[in-house]
């Protein structure tokens, strides 16, 4: 009896001890949450080498400067969602890209071209002690997803992750038909003053169902905190579009759960369908603001002013005083008044 008790009792410390070796690190997550606040923003980009024969690698730096707002949208033990939001000049608000860090996923997203996803499962084993980052476009439809561990070294804490296919960036998907897939790894480190994102980028053509390199790119975003820019446009902007969009996201989390693949029909695409679902926010909108003014109408009298007016009774005419005697044009009768229905009118 003693010796099955102690077997029970090492069986529970055991799962007790699994349990424990399963949840995030506060370091890890540390070093996500640190990704959030106000930025002052640089984006570089320049293809670094020619992987074909004849291709002619762009000599052109994209070098652009921005101003970000980063919000904490969803904070859970093994689930942050960071979202971003573009302030371009004073007022201007453009809900920029977001992303969402879940640990020890085993469910990851893979983009295959031609505005097309795959649900890919990876084992226990393989995603122990590690994040995944699926970034998502301004629609909240995800963009790519990658699987990585993050390491601290003294102050420095950096996550980085295998090749992420994914679709052209905004900078060339309308400049640019000669690539299909951008496969890139990903490194995110946090630094004194803020965090930096390099990219490792291929750009990948589509041959066959095959992918053939075209040319190698690198890539360097760097998060500066700041404090002398007017990041209050933006939070208004989540202040209020904050709910709506968090419907949205959990619809496209339903896809992911529910779908192995999925793909945006020929003929549309990611702009299209943002449009779309700003109309669906608007429509709610205004839904929402016929059916409050029709739950505040039922509450008010259907005439106030009649009402009111019928309550206030005219007051009884003075007694002339005698009249003393006048000239013919003194004693002529005076104008008529307006009749008290007539003023009541006048006043609704």
């Amino acid at each position: 009896m003693k010796k099955i008790v102690i077997h029970s009792i090492a069986t529970l410390v055991l799962a007790v001890s699994s349990l424990q070796a399963s949840e995030p690190s506060e370091q890890d997550r540390k070093a996500i949450l640190s990704m959030a606040g106000q930025f002052a923003v640089n984006f570089t980009f320049h293809e670094t080498l020619s992987l074909q024969k004849g291709y002619e690698m762009k000599t052109s730096l994209y070098d652009e400067d921005a101003h970000e707002l980063v919000v904490v949208a969803e904070d859970t033990p093994r689930r942050i969602a960071l979202q971003h939001l573009l302030v371009v000049g004073d007022k201007m608000v453009i809900k920029h890209w977001a992303q969402i860090w879940t640990y020890e996923d085993t469910r990851i997203c893979d983009f295959q071209g031609n505005n097309s996803w795959k649900m890919r499962d990876i084992t226990p084993g393989e995603a122990e002690g590690k994040w995944t980052q699926l970034v998502t476009q301004v629609d909240d439809s995800p963009r790519y997803e990658g699987l990585g561990r993050w390491v601290h070294r003294g102050e420095i804490s950096e996550w980085e992750s295998g090749e992420t296919p994914r679709p052209l960036p905004r900078r060339e998907h309308t400049k640019r038909k000669d690539y299909e897939i951008l496969g890139g790894i990903n490194r995110h480190t946090i630094t004194p003053n803020g965090w930096a994102h390099e990219q490792d980028n291929t750009k990948l053509q589509l041959r066959d169902g095959k992918q053939v390199p075209l040319a190698r790119e690198a890539g360097l975003n760097t998060y500066k905190r700041v404090t002398d820019f007017d990041f209050q446009a933006a939070r208004d902007f989540w202040s209020r579009e904050a709910p709506f969009w968090s419907t949205v996201n959990a619809a496209w989390t339903e896809v992911q759960n529910q779908r192995n693949e999925f793909a945006i029909k020929d003929g549309f695409d990611v702009p299209g369908l943002r449009k779309a679902i700003d109309e669906v926010q608007e429509q709610q909108q205004r839904e929402l603001r016929v059916k409050i003014t029709g739950v505040i109408s039922g509450f008010l009298d259907a005439k106030p002013g009649a009402a009111a007016a019928a309550e206030v009774k005219p007051a009884a005419p003075a007694a002339e005083p005698e009249k003393p005697a006048t000239s013919a044009a003194a004693t002529a009768p005076a104008p008529a008044k307006p009749a008290p229905e007539a003023g009541v009118a006048a006043a609704k």
